[in-house]
């Protein structure tokens, strides 16, 4: 309980007011109530007020922007208060551990707090208040807990009834007039797009999500689109999550569907999906690797291949034709003339070392200007959280009213989230690609070796690679009607038809300035 003769002395006080989001509709919580008693206080026992601050965050923890710098003004001694006077404890938090801490740091600063409800002093080195002080601090957050029980039981509820909790997914807005859900009439004709075009799996997901973003979609990284992509809320359903002794569910939403439940479907089956082995993954044999690449040089027709045995019991393999001509060939004679052909490709070392430095030279001129774009990123959002606390500062001092506070409020903060998602996307590790064009200029250089010693399904990766056209064998030699651009430009003695030509590779003018494949990665070796 409050001390008489504490009350006589003249404290100079530090006035502290706060409310959380949902506490700001509810009576006898608001700001101005809170100031208004402890004013009314302070002049009863002529205590004088030399500082206000105020926050609207939650009470669970002392991370709260005016608290931070209230305790910042103390440690500087800028501010030399007393007391710091409260209407309640759950004002200065909602948390005893928490509570127990910062008092004990208070003190260290000779600061103690006072609750006007409680009508005491908080000091938890006294064992004589000790465990009163101790169970009202208690009390705060128990109220906090059964409150946030309560809430969670009623927001699942509503889910359970197919109302949408919280902020609305992209394509959706949330209609604070009618508490409701509403297509958004931008961003919901392109998430409907998004879902068509992954269902053709013409392009990755990535791919689609760049594309969308050119297109007028926002604030929608690689995770957010992920998680889209996979988010059953488009085709009407709710997920309700288990908790407790209740299992999860599935509830019809009282929003309206985007997309239709066959279209969700095809896109999990396309990019999600356990998608059946083709036949030619399910027989691949190491004696066979040109298998699916070879064409006919009688009809044009794609080759496939099969073992034969002998009469003394010896297994050969053959490439032949599909279509009923008589092309056929030893495998074991195709695949080692392969190999030389790989071998025959002239590629100066010097070549692959200049190109080496250029694409270097091209990565990190790439990679300097994402590092400034990134700190451009990071000083607007510094200027933008200075504005916000600026603009608490004209509210405290009336400077602006309530109404232009949360206008203005609104418009830096949407700013904020725009350059928050600007870095997040420049923050995504580039240097992979480094690892690609290392690993690349090395292959180029030996492609025989890194071939033979590679297993089929890796080889048949580096066929497709480098000659995504027809290749034909005839007459114990290989011809191409297109060879990899990238190894068309190192090997100067590849002619049009994709033959090698004899002659020294000359260094040229017309060097590449583009990684190899993709698909032919370190880790697959």
């Amino acid at each position: 309980m409050i001390n008489l003769k504490q009350t006589l002395q003249h404290f100079k006080v530090l006035m502290y007011k706060r409310v959380s989001t949902e506490e700001q509709k509810e009576n006898g919580y608001s700001l101005q109530e809170q100031e208004a008693r402890i004013i009314k206080h302070c002049e009863k026992f002529e205590w004088k007020i030399i500082a206000s601050y105020e926050d609207d965050h939650s009470a669970k923890t002392f991370l709260r922007p005016q608290w931070r710098l209230l305790l910042e003004e103390i440690k500087s001694k800028r501010i030399r208060p007393d007391i710091i006077v409260v209407t309640k404890i759950d004002r200065f938090s909602r948390d005893a551990f928490e509570t127990h801490d910062m008092i004990n740091i208070l003190a260290k600063y000779n600061i103690r707090v006072f609750s006007i409800s409680e009508n005491q002093f908080y000091d938890f080195k006294d064992p004589k208040t000790f465990f009163q002080q101790y169970f009202s601090a208690g009390m705060a957050q128990f109220e906090n807990l059964v409150r946030a029980d309560n809430t969670k039981r009623g927001m699942r509820q509503a889910s359970k009834e197919g109302r949408t909790m919280g902020k609305a997914p992209v394509g959706y807005l949330n209609d604070k007039i009618n508490k409701s859900i509403i297509i958004d009439p931008i961003h919901g004709p392109l998430v409907v797009k998004g879902f068509e075009i992954l269902s053709h799996g013409l392009l990755s997901i990535e791919e689609v999500r760049k594309n969308l973003i050119k297109e007028g979609l926002k604030r929608c990284c690689k995770q957010t689109f992920l998680n889209l992509v996979r988010n059953r809320y488009y085709y009407g359903l709710i997920i309700v999550p288990a908790w407790d002794d209740e299992p999860k569910q599935e509830v019809l939403g009282q929003h309206s569907p985007l997309i239709s439940k066959e279209l969700f479907d095809k896109v999990q089956m396309v990019h999600f999906g356990k998608r059946k082995k083709s036949t030619a993954v399910l027989t691949r044999k190491e004696e066979l690797p040109l298998r699916g690449h070879l064409y006919c040089d009688r009809c044009g027709g794609k080759l496939t291949g099969s073992p034969s045995t002998s009469r003394n019991g010896t297994q050969h393999f053959y490439y032949h034709c599909q279509k009923g001509c008589k092309e056929r060939f030893r495998a074991d004679l195709a695949n080692n003339s392969f190999e030389n052909y790989l071998d025959s490709f002239k590629i100066s070392k010097s070549v692959l070392m200049l190109s080496k430095a250029i694409l270097e030279d091209v990565f990190n001129q790439d990679e300097h200007e994402r590092i400034n774009k990134i700190k451009q990123a990071d000083d607007k959002i510094k200027e933008l959280k200075l504005k916000l606390e600026s603009l608490q500062d004209k509210l405290l001092d009336n400077v602006i009213n309530k109404d232009d506070y949360h206008s203005i409020k609104s418009r830096i903060q949407e700013s904020l989230d725009d350059w928050r998602f600007k870095k997040e996307e420049l923050s995504v590790d580039k240097s992979a690609f480094q690892k690609y064009y290392n690993y690349g200029l090395t292959f180029l250089y030996n492609m025989k070796e890194y071939y033979r010693s590679a297993d089929v399904e890796v080889k048949q990766k580096i066929i497709g690679s480098i000659f995504p056209e027809k290749i034909i064998f005839f007459k114990n030699s290989y011809r191409t009607t297109q060879v990899n651009e990238l190894l068309s430009l190192v090997a100067l003695n590849i002619n049009e038809l994709g033959k090698t030509k004899n002659g020294q590779t000359t260094i040229s003018s017309s060097l590449p300035i583009m990684a190899p494949p993709l698909g032919l990665e370190p880790r697959t070796l």
